[in-house]
């Protein structure tokens, strides 16, 4: 059976597209928000058995750049926020009802059985909204997805119908009702889906950012460096699209918000919308997908997971650690999580990195994964099917490690493990001394959401405050550890090479870079 899906979208051009947002956002920021709304639609598409037909518009008036004749239209860069579209098609008809209705009858006269028609404003809509709704249209006529505003967001039919389109005012609070009361009219069995708010207004986007719940408290605004420099607290960030990249994603704002707003969601959704791939691309050359990935050695239930930073920070504890595991069965893989990418914004790479670490885990017979990183640890327990554990509780249960005494033991705890502290609980048991927490308001290590490079002065700011607050470190983030030694602090240890026994240099320079590199061939 043939089916189809048709993205119902204007081409995002400045000045011309989410015009309602304008007094919020300038036109460039509305284009960019936009085409970040096409991106998650698209990316929507990809995991559906359906053909992508994209039906376009444009304001009135305007030209197409090209040579093209303005019939063929500006597509702008549609065609490439929309890899998986089959075509391009021109909306025709004088309101969105007729457009709308041309539309499916094109769609139905080439061949095609089932068809849903979506908006693109609907950053939440998933692969699994439209697999449900052909699902629906097995058993129903229709299917109709409502907004909270009183709008529908997806329709979908079995066959082309021009009577259920007359509706009174398009854009109003009771589109949803009188389109459904229409398709019942017309004898219609259907189906009502999942409601989803669209972005049309400041409103909207604050509601969906988290932000609305802001009481200017500025309670964020004194815990956090970045939101200080610009003088701005978490509502002001939301309105400030151009600093997505500027953010630590530390925790901190959350932390201390008498509303839980979470400015690292807020950063991420940004990213998402917003995104900046030139300002990254050493990163992602390296991490998307990782080039130093080694599978060889993971055919067991159990598997160590040692990520990229461990590995290129502390190589000698990695061999130590790879040994004694399999001395007790456990193989050894090496990847990245796919957290940095994640942080960056970019939603569909993340997921096609965890689709294919945990289709590489399921054929090597993986039933459980071994994390030493936090930032692992955090990111992939909720995503993946297979348990994930810390390496310092299978220590515990492997009867191996030995306890690291100190008189004083000053933690500087990892921003992904501040608030649960799940991974201090494992390296506790270890700890043969007074664990003090002299750090508290240091901020990040500096590393944090890779807003370094946006924010170098910061970043380094950060990363000095800890040697004004103690002049001994431990923690347990090998990024942390990089971070502080590169600011100068000598004195700034890992605390598990320190249960291993093992004493190794933290090398800085290009040799990280090739102890991960090494991992690809050994």
């Amino acid at each position: 059976m043939r089916r189809a899906i048709i993205l119902f979208t204007r081409v995002p051009v400045a000045g011309q597209t989410k015009t309602r947002l304008m007094p919020f956002l300038s036109g460039e920021a509305c284009a960019a928000l936009h085409s970040g709304f096409i991106r998650s639609a698209a990316r929507a598409c990809r995991g559906v058995d359906a053909d992508v037909l994209v039906y376009y518009a444009q304001k009135e008036g305007t030209r197409p750049s090209g040579k093209r004749k303005n019939q063929e239209a500006p597509l702008g860069n549609l065609a490439k926020l929309i890899k998986e579209a089959r075509g391009f098609y021109p909306q025709k008809g004088d309101g969105l009802g007729e457009r709308m209705s041309q539309a499916f009858a094109e769609v139905f006269a080439m061949g095609y059985e089932r068809v849903l028609l979506s908006g693109t404003d609907i950053p939440q809509i998933t692969a699994d909204i439209f697999r449900q709704s052909f699902r629906d249209l097995e058993g129903c006529d229709a299917v109709i997805n409502p907004t909270e505003d009183g709008g529908y967001y997806l329709i979908g039919l079995r066959n082309a119908r021009d009577d259920i389109w007359d509706v009174p005012h398009y854009g109003t609070n009771t589109v949803f009702d009188d389109t459904l009361y229409r398709l019942e009219r017309a004898g219609l069995r259907v189906c009502a889906g999942q409601m989803l708010r669209d972005i049309d207004t400041k409103e909207d986007l604050e509601a969906w950012y988290g932000s609305d719940r802001c009481i200017h408290c500025k309670m964020c605004t004194r815990n956090c460096r970045f939101l200080e420099k610009y003088g701005i607290d978490l509502a002001g960030m939301a309105e400030r699209p151009e600093l997505a990249y500027s953010c630590f994603m530390c925790g901190r704002c959350k932390a201390v918000c008498p509303k839980d707003i979470d400015g690292a969601r807020i950063a991420v959704l940004m990213r998402q919308m917003y995104s900046d791939r030139a300002s990254y691309k050493g990163l992602l050359w390296e991490k998307s997908p990782y080039k130093f990935a080694n599978y060889r050695k993971g055919r067991r239930k159990s598997v160590l997971f040692p990520g990229c930073n461990f590995t290129a920070f502390f190589p000698e504890t990695t061999k130590y650690l790879e040994c004694l595991m399999r001395k007790h069965g456990i193989g050894v893989i090496y990847d990245c999580c796919g957290k940095p990418v994640y942080e960056l914004g970019l939603r569909a790479e993340s997921e096609d990195n965890l689709e294919r670490i945990a289709c590489r885990l399921g054929k090597l017979g993986v039933e459980e994964l071994v994390v030493l990183c936090p930032n692992c640890y955090y990111f992939l327990k909720d995503r993946l099917e297979v348990p994930v554990v810390t390496v310092y509780e299978k220590l515990k249960e492997l009867g191996e490690g030995k306890p690291v005494e100190r008189e004083r033991i000053p933690i500087y705890y990892p921003c992904p493990d501040r608030d649960e502290k799940a991974v201090f609980r494992d390296i506790c048991q270890y700890l043969d001394g007074e664990a003090s927490e002299p750090f508290e308001k240091v901020q990040c290590c500096g590393l944090g959401g890779a807003a370094g490079v946006k924010e170098p002065e910061l970043s380094q700011d950060m990363a000095e405050s800890a040697m004004v607050s103690e002049d001994v470190l431990y923690t347990y983030c090998a990024s942390c550890i990089s971070n502080f030694r590169r600011r100068g602090m000598e004195a700034a240890y890992h605390i598990l090479p320190l249960i291993l026994g093992i004493e190794e240099e933290v090398p800085l320079g290009i040799r990280p870079f090739m102890n991960r590199a090494r991992r690809k061939l050994l």
